[in-house]
């Protein structure tokens, strides 16, 4: 078998380097390591992606409010439903992510292994630190069996005193005293009855995103300076193609019988390598702060 380094680029495949069988070896032995952490990365990335989505949604709503602060009835009450779906999203993508990994963790480990204690820690940690962190985890559950979270959206406009500046403010609300016609709150009742008659959601949203961040760095960090050394030795692999337009491959090819030939070409996942220099860096800063 031949194995060669390639770049795609303009829809043809330029041959950069033949790649030795240690050489081969060893990327297999990477990829295999960067397969294990994608799949139990993506629940993760979706319920990322929801959250930034969201963010996204508000901020085009918010530039759209200030082109046409003269916004009609049907315009916000459009904007009230689909503010309502990606916030659905976003908790639906958080209890899956909590689920699945909780469960992929008892199915590789023992009961009553580190591992596992470690996440069950995080959560309870989560939970215990952060009113929003709470209040969302039960959010869901309201919007399964009782209706759609969003009261209100809150579109101000103003003059600021002393100068020609205007002011534009959008909010999205919950009405605390509709919340808490749902009857299952349990100890969070009490919470929920000291907050606004209405209140901001976004902060909380962005508040369980970080708690789910922390969980799942729980998750890796103890994968993370193998996940590390693997990501440096694609980088190594690329090295002269670095600066490149073009995606990196692996081409293999054998001949059979001494005429047919075989054809494997991979994608190199270097999409990963850039994920884990993020979470390397996160955990120098947090590390650092501390």
């Amino acid at each position: 078998m031949n194995t060669y380094l390639v770049l795609q680029k303009e829809n043809k495949f330029i041959p950069i380097r033949q790649l030795n069988d240690e050489e081969f070896e060893e990327y297999e032995r990477v990829i295999e390591c960067l397969a294990d952490f994608s799949s139990g990365l993506q629940l993760f990335t979706i319920a990322d992606m929801n959250y930034k989505d969201y963010e996204n949604l508000l901020n085009q709503y918010f530039e759209e409010f200030i082109k046409n602060p003269s916004m009609s009835f049907s315009r916000i009450e459009s904007m009230n439903l689909n503010i309502n779906r990606y916030i659905l999203n976003f908790l639906s993508s958080v209890r899956t992510y909590l689920d699945h990994s909780e469960t992929n963790l008892k199915k590789r480990n023992e009961k009553d292994s580190q591992r596992i204690r470690l996440f069950k820690d995080a959560c309870n940690d989560a939970y215990e630190s952060h009113f929003s962190y709470r209040f969302l985890n039960k959010l869901r559950n309201y919007t399964q069996h009782f209706g759609m979270p969003v009261g209100e959206i809150s579109l101000q406009k103003s003059l600021i005193p002393d100068s020609s500046v205007i002011h534009h403010s959008f909010e999205v609300k919950f009405n605390r005293d509709e919340l808490l016609r749902y009857d299952k709150w349990g100890q969070l009742k009490d919470e929920i009855q000291k907050l606004p008659p209405t209140f901001e959601i976004t902060p909380h949203i962005t508040v369980m995103m970080k708690c789910i961040e922390k969980i799942n760095f729980t998750l890796i960090k103890d994968d993370l300076p193998k996940l590390i050394e693997s990501a440096e030795y694609l980088k190594q692999l690329i090295t002269e193609i670095k600066d490149c337009s073009g995606i990196p491959y692996i081409y293999r090819y054998e001949k059979v019988n001494g005429k047919e030939v075989k054809i494997h070409l991979e994608h190199i996942p270097f999409h990963l390598v850039g994920i884990i220099d993020n979470i390397r860096d996160e955990n120098s800063r947090v590390v650092t702060n501390h």
